[in-house]
């Protein structure tokens, strides 16, 4: 989500992922307890529920990006309540962070 910040002056699509990708492409998901294709429920990744947050957040921006445009599909099939669930779980992952010291 850093390329997001720039407003597309390096990268022609931010680099977003969720926690599914951070398992394909890494190995820092195992042993975790999380499960990355998860965005709510007790065992859901952080990762994969800010993901999902991000893209509703910034879907009209984003959607100006053709790249973009198979994730915000994607996003669209999501039932509402979930996106609502999803949005609250997002909400607590950030307040739990900015109360870490150091933060």
């Amino acid at each position: 989500m850093s390329q997001f910040g720039d407003g597309g002056v390096m990268a022609s699509k931010p680099y977003i992922a969720s926690g599914k990708y951070i398992q394909r492409m890494s190995n820092y998901c195992i042993g975790c307890r999380y499960d990355p294709s998860e965005a709510t429920g007790s065992n859901a990744c952080p990762f994969t529920t800010l993901y999902w947050d991000f893209l509703w957040r910034h879907q009209s921006w984003l959607s100006k990006n053709q790249r973009m445009l198979m994730q915000l599909k994607n996003l669209s099939r999501i039932d509402p309540k979930k996106i609502a669930t999803i949005q609250g779980l997002a909400n607590q992952l950030r307040a739990r962070i900015a109360s870490m010291p150091n933060h």
